[in-house]
């Protein structure tokens, strides 16, 4: 049997207000007041944002004719100043040299705007992380800079590389671009001796010969 009845759930306690009874109570004014409240709150609110958006739409207009000029005006700056690209000065230059030699020069030059690349990218990558320019700039430097020892290096391989050099004598050289020291100038070999020679030891107070060694050519390894 259940403990409820049909005529529980017919019944309510809410009651209707019609008519002139709405201005009267309240209650029902305060829920009007608030209604209209909550209409103008999102009229100025869609009122605001239309006009943000149009803001934006002018911003973003004005962003682009900017970035059109800026790249017509570099445009013709590139055209007025071409002669003076770092590619084109440097062709001047060796355009001035004997032609045997502008393959090296070539070579170096496009070493040297690789390193200048990288650099860059290094710099920027560090901007686009949020570092300071400061640590971009180090950076920079990091890939940039030519060390003695390197500039040495890149050098002697391209003097092989365009026959300017013999590697075999090349090799003689240490890391750092100097020859072995010998304390007794007899014991140094000939780089590059093609037939025996003669070397002659002089005593500091004469001037004849008093020791004569023969040598024969060094070997290549």
């Amino acid at each position: 049997m259940s403990a409820f009845s049909a005529d529980a759930f017919a019944q309510s306690d809410f009651k209707k207000i019609e008519g002139n009874e709405i201005q009267n109570n309240p209650i029902s004014q305060d829920i009007l007041a608030k209604i209209e409240l909550s209409k103008k709150q999102f009229l100025q609110a869609k009122e605001t944002e239309q006009k943000r958006n149009a803001q934006q739409k002018f911003i973003d207009e004005q962003r682009i004719l900017a970035q059109e000029s800026l790249k017509q005006e570099l445009q013709r700056m590139e055209k007025t100043y071409e002669e003076f690209t770092p590619r084109n000065a440097f062709a001047n230059y060796v355009s001035n040299l004997n032609v045997t030699n502008h393959g090296i020069f070539w070579d170096q030059f496009d070493y040297l705007q690789t390193k200048i690349s990288l650099a860059k990218d290094a710099r920027d990558s560090v901007l686009k992380q949020g570092g300071t320019f400061s640590d971009a700039m180090k950076q920079y430097v990091q890939f940039a800079k030519m060390p003695k020892i390197e500039m040495q290096n890149i050098v002697r391989e391209l003097n092989i590389k365009h026959n300017l050099a013999q590697e075999d004598i090349q090799s003689n050289f240490d890391i750092n671009g100097k020859l072995p020291r010998y304390e007794n100038d007899l014991e140094a070999p000939c780089y590059g001796c093609t037939a025996k020679i003669s070397k002659v030891q002089l005593d500091s107070n004469q001037s004849v010969p008093i020791t004569r060694t023969v040598y024969e050519p060094k070997t290549t390894q």
